[in-house]
């Protein structure tokens, strides 16, 4: 079978999307498939073909605050001659521009939408998105994968007539490549931490992070908060730094760090904190926990499961934070956590789950 996957963007560049992408490219090239990947040229840029996957960089043209790219990029990804063509994003170059060349893919269509976000912020012109162009669009694909219930609830409120084409499956998640430094001194002295006296938060850093919640509530610990994943948007990294300097909260602005650094970094934190606004499904929330490190969540996502299990504590204040924060203990042995992770969330099971959609 030939699949094409699309992304915005792609490994080396980290993020929930990216690091789901990538795990799924891996897993259905080890099984036998041909794999194609779109996404950003410069995430690319430094990757080389394999066998069996074949990366195609596109690069992006910004108009305003969004990028597109070249009128041509259909042509390339029609090219490949697919048998699926699984698109990955949503309000993103990746997938609106293919709205109108969609059905010059003759191979079938699959999409995993990776959270409708902006639906929370309100106003037109998001309100016309997802009132009039994304019911459209979604109605030109012959499936449509949605990571959580609560996910597909949406979907089927954009449009009910959707409800008979939505498989609901998790995001993969690549335990193998969780792997923790056994003397993590090295790794906590490179970024200036000391074991258990941090905080650590992972993934993109979009204003429905709400990364100003988790630094009220750790306002008066005297511990940093480190910040990994992509590098906000110059505004509202300055209104994090304001935020920082009013509670007196020190913040680290990491990036994109390497994996065996982010995983070591998890593990010899205080605690992994997360407050979004809206996760479709928060892969960082699965790996800190399979680290080991005590996460503490927002109701979002894939979190209010997990928080069910007694493998994440759910909170719903900056102040229930910082109780959580002084009194939380896992109840859970590591390895019932990671054994309950890897049945549910292994890039093995769910792509297997992934397969019977592309076969069907």
């Amino acid at each position: 079978m030939k699949i094409s996957y699309t992304s915005h963007h792609y490994y080396p560049h980290t993020g929930g999307t990216e690091k789901v992408v990538r795990s799924s490219v891996e897993s259905a090239a080890s099984l036998g498939h041909e794999v194609h990947v779109f996404s950003d040229h410069g995430d690319l840029s430094s990757l080389k073909d394999t066998d069996r996957i074949h990366y195609h960089g596109i690069s992006l043209k910004r108009v305003g605050k969004f990028r597109f790219p070249p009128s041509s990029y259909w042509k390339d990804l029609s090219s490949t001659d697919s048998d699926i063509f699984h698109i990955h994003g949503q309000r993103v170059w990746s997938s609106d521009y293919l709205y109108w060349h969609l059905k010059d893919l003759h191979g079938k269509k699959i999409f995993t939408a990776h959270g409708f976000y902006q639906m929370i912020y309100g106003g037109i012109a998001n309100s016309l998105y997802y009132n009039q162009f994304m019911p459209s669009f979604l109605d030109k694909f012959d499936r449509i994968i949605c990571l959580t219930e609560y996910e597909k609830a949406i979907t089927e409120k954009i449009s009910p007539s959707l409800s008979k084409k939505i498989d609901v499956v998790p995001d993969p998640v690549d335990f193998h490549k969780i792997v923790i430094n056994e003397n993590p001194e090295e790794t906590l002295t490179k970024y200036s931490v000391a074991k258990n006296n941090y905080f650590i938060h992972s993934g993109g850093l979009q204003k429905n992070k709400n990364i100003e919640f988790i630094v009220r509530a750790i306002k008066g610990t005297g511990m940093p908060l480190l910040l990994t994943g992509n590098t906000p948007d110059k505004g509202y990294e300055n209104s994090i730094r304001q935020t920082g300097l009013d509670n007196s909260v020190e913040i680290k602005f990491l990036g994109n760090v390497p994996e065996n650094d982010l995983y070591t970094l998890m593990a010899n934190s205080n605690a992994f904190l997360f407050a979004s606004r809206f996760e479709s499904f928060g892969v960082a929330m699965v790996e800190a926990a399979y680290s080991g490190a005590r996460v503490i969540c927002t109701d979002i996502g894939i979190s209010g499961e997990l928080g069910r299990e007694g493998i994440v504590k759910i909170v719903n204040s900056a102040a229930t934070m910082r109780e959580a924060v002084d009194n939380y203990k896992v109840d859970l042995e590591l390895n019932k956590i990671r054994e309950s992770l890897i049945k549910r969330f292994s890039t093995e099971n769910v792509m297997r789950r992934i397969m019977e959609v592309y076969e069907s």
